[in-house]
């Protein structure tokens, strides 16, 4: 419970800071906010499972203002169970708030094909093992013709678990014929390369550097407005290996003995 009052308190500091850096460059033109919470039956990172057999509730607020954004996220295990859970003044199958992530990033829209560049950085807060810090970079556009959303993003972790991560993703939204819904498909594939042999190992030689066709996720949501700023999501997707290394080392690392996971849950949103 302490550690829940800590980040509590530590994302309502960051949100005053961020707003009072903000505030006197607003003038007339105010930035856009928002808020969500998403309860889910697994927390998956990148084909990792980081929970088991528990319930995860993951809130997230941001603001955007001109190109420039900042989001704090965070993960509540509702009864934790991994071997991080042994650890110093940890218990076992308890709740826990084990993971807070801060992203500041810029998006710039007007370049030539209609295509946008987004630049930023994340700086991943774990309370089971050491911090990670991440630098990345991406291009995105819709396609003139079928409406579907194309992103390429690469992703440079530069702290404790050096490494590259590339990232391709697909997506597209169908409008619903009732409430304003829409039918939201997505689709992602990761390539991992390591240059960290202790944390993601070859599994064919340990004392090599992982690095593969990673995995990939398949997601099926629909959005669902409740008056002019909240939206409520019901979603269901699929994680799952691209490779029989990916398998092994998902298999290893992740909280679960398995290299796919099926999870699902609702999410619920509030915009301005």
């Amino acid at each position: 419970m302490e550690v829940v009052r800590f980040r509590v308190g530590a994302w309502l500091v960051g949100m005053v800071l961020l707003l009072a850096t903000v505030l006197p460059a607003w003038g007339q033109e105010k930035p856009s906010g928002e808020a969500s919470v998403d309860v889910l039956s697994q927390y998956i990172w990148r084909g990792y499972a980081l929970s088991s057999d528990s319930v995860v509730i993951e809130p997230s607020i941001g603001l955007s203002y001109r190109g420039f954004y900042a989001n704090f996220w965070g993960n509540y295990d509702t009864n934790e169970k991994s071997n991080a859970s042994g650890g110093p003044g940890r218990t076992p199958d308890e709740a826990n708030w084990n993971e807070t992530d801060f992203t500041v990033g810029y998006t710039y829209d007007k370049l030539p094909y209609g295509l946008s560049l987004d630049v930023g950085t994340i700086y991943y807060s774990f309370d089971y093992a050491d911090d990670s810090f991440e630098i990345y970079a991406g291009l995105s556009a819709t396609c003139p013709f079928t409406g579907i959303d194309f992103g390429l993003t690469v992703y440079r972790e530069v702290s404790h678990y050096p490494g590259w991560w590339i990232e391709l993703s697909a997506a597209k939204s169908f409008p619903l014929p009732w409430y304003k819904a829409s039918l939201d498909l997505g689709a992602t594939v990761i390539y991992q390369s390591s240059d960290d042999a202790g944390a993601y190992a070859d599994p064919d030689d340990p004392n090599d550097e992982y690095s593969a066709w990673h995995s990939a996720n398949i997601s099926v949501a629909v959005s669902i407005p409740v008056g002019e700023y909240i939206t409520v999501t019901p979603q269901v997707g699929y994680w799952f290996a691209l490779s029989s290394d990916a398998k092994d080392v998902i298999e290893t690392t992740s909280w679960e003995s398995q290299h796919d996971y099926l999870y699902g849950g609702i999410g619920v949103s509030m915009s301005w």
